[in-house]
C-alpha cells in the first residue's frame, strides 16, 4: 500500500483520489491523503499534475510507502536569502555577505 500525502490540502486529495479512481485504481481518500495499492504510481502522479496544470507541485518519495505531493514554495517567500553561486541559504544580509567571502568574492 502506498500513501500519497497531499500536505493538508483536502481539495487536492479529493481531486487526486477521484482522478485515480477514474483511471481504474483502487484509491481511498483519508483526510488529506490518498491510499493506493499499486506500488508504481510516479508516472500517474506526473500525469495528474500535468493534466490538472499544477506546474508548481512536486512529487517526493519520503520512504518506501509514502509519497509527498505538495506545492513548491520558494525559500525567499519566507524571508531567507540564497547565495547566487551555490544556493546556500541564510537568514540575514550580513550572513550572506560573510558566506560570499568563502567564494572569494571581494565586497566593497
Amino acid at each position: 500500500m502506498i500513501i500519497i500525502d497531499c500536505a493538508n490540502d483536502d481539495e487536492l486529495a479529493e481531486e487526486l483520489g477521484n482522478y485515480l479512481k477514474n483511471h481504474g485504481f483502487d484509491a481511498k481518500i483519508v483526510e488529506s491523503s490518498v491510499t493506493i495499492m499499486e506500488a508504481d504510481v510516479d508516472q500517474v502522479l506526473r500525469l495528474f499534475l500535468s493534466e490538472t496544470r499544477r506546474t508548481g507541485y512536486s512529487i517526493r518519495k519520503i520512504d518506501s510507502s509514502t509519497i509527498l505531493l505538495s506545492r513548491e514554495i520558494p525559500i525567499e517567500d519566507f524571508g531567507f536569502l540564497r547565495c547566487e553561486m551555490c544556493g546556500y541559504v541564510v537568514s540575514s544580509e550580513e550572513e550572506l555577505l560573510t558566506h560570499r567571502r568563502a567564494h572569494g568574492i571581494q565586497l566593497l
